[in-house]
């Protein structure tokens, strides 16, 4: 019987059981073989793989240690399965780099594999998953300016797009708005581009992705707080009004951030709460919190309190905060900062009123500070 080998089988199947592998073994793949590097390089490949890493979705952790300065610290990626058993101690990825090198002021939410890292003036996308990192060109920025990156993806074009807002002084005065688009292409090919912006704001929040637009906080020069919103593929600016919060924030609160809440855009305010984003009530041990809910098709907000039972039994005293729901609906709760010790995270089923709290193996007896994105998935973009 004649012996066959992998590069004899026909190349559809080929295709199929490379899209098998774990990321890191197709970067190995791609080192070790032209034909291989080929295969996996295209777009046929690249969706394939995607849609396939996204019926196992992770929990992505990026954290630097606070003990060490900041130009000397190591930036920690490490993204766990999020729905899987055993829970979030399967599909470890833990990734450790310079942070000198990977600016850490600004870290978007993962879309599509990629997030978008941000510095002063420079801009990295980076796939986490393949330690694979792509600098972009510096913003120009003027004496005094500040500067604020919003990462999208244009499904129409298939391209990845950031939004980077220069404002100036106090953000009262003049404000550029650029555009890059990134593409497989080479770096050079692609520059900032001036856009147009026909509603003075400045962004106080972090932005979300959903649906094709980015959302985020700002605040007008006149007039109460709003959400912006910018469609990634027209590049075409739009004013979301929100409802009055009463007493639970001011006017111009900048710390009210935006989270994707059973599929739909909510409002969390965690700045007025002793143990973070969940209040204990006379402390009986149960947590609460409130959100505003944005309907998509009628565009009005409705406000919901959350009461979760057992959360100080659960929790303690530890300030953790809001980050979500994900695909089991189920409500995801983390800290911003650890202080030795296993960091966990915490999820809360509604329905069921069942809280779980599951410890993340891999960062341990470290002073993190750590910012928590979910619907994480592996991708080959940059590889």
């Amino acid at each position: 019987m004649e012996k066959s080998n992998f590069e004899s089988l026909p190349e559809d199947l080929q295709i199929q059981i490379l899209s098998w592998l774990p990321l890191k073994s197709l970067v190995t793949c791609i080192c070790v073989s032209k034909k291989y590097a080929s295969l996996i390089r295209t777009k046929a490949f690249r969706d394939l793989y995607l849609n396939r890493s996204m019926t196992r979705p992770r929990v992505l952790f990026v954290a630097h240690d606070v003990r060490i300065p900041s130009n000397k610290a190591e930036a920690l990626f490490h993204s766990v399965y999020q729905e899987e058993e055993p829970f979030l101690s399967s599909g470890q990825q833990l990734i450790r780099t310079n942070k000198g090198e990977v600016p850490l002021d600004e870290v978007s939410q993962p879309i599509r594999g990629l997030i978008c890292l941000r510095g002063g003036t420079n801009v990295v996308i980076c796939n986490p998953g393949a330690k694979k990192f792509r600098h972009l060109p510096k913003i120009q920025r003027p004496n005094g300016a500040s500067i604020r990156c919003f990462f999208g993806y244009d499904e129409s074009t298939d391209v990845f797009k950031v939004s980077c807002i220069t404002q100036f002084g106090d953000g009262r005065r003049t404000k550029e708005f650029h555009v890059y688009t990134m593409t497989e292409e080479s770096v050079e090919d692609s520059s900032w581009r001036r856009i147009t912006c026909n509603h003075d704001h400045s962004p106080v929040t972090q932005g979300l992705f959903k649906g094709g637009f980015l959302y985020y906080g700002a605040q007008p020069n006149s007039g109460k707080y709003q959400v912006m919103s910018f469609n990634v593929s027209s590049e075409d600016f739009t004013v979301i009004e929100v409802p009055d919060r009463g007493e639970t924030s001011t006017v111009d609160d900048h710390r009210w951030k935006l989270v994707n809440y059973k599929g739909e855009i909510a409002l969390v305010d965690d700045s007025e709460f002793r143990s973070g984003i969940v209040d204990i009530w006379d402390n009986d041990d149960i947590g609460s919190f409130v959100l505003w809910v944005r309907n998509e098709i009628t565009g009005n907000w409705r406000r919901e309190i959350v009461k979760i039972p057992q959360w100080l039994e659960t929790v303690g005293h530890h300030k953790f905060f809001f980050n979500g729901t994900i695909g089991t609906k189920e409500l995801v709760f983390a800290p911003y900062c650890w202080l030795g010790g296993h960091i966990f995270v915490v999820y809360y089923d509604k329905d069921k009123t069942n809280l779980r709290r599951f410890e993340i193996e891999g960062m341990v007896d470290g002073y993190y500070y750590v910012r928590t994105f979910l619907d994480h998935v592996d991708s080959t973009w940059l590889i």
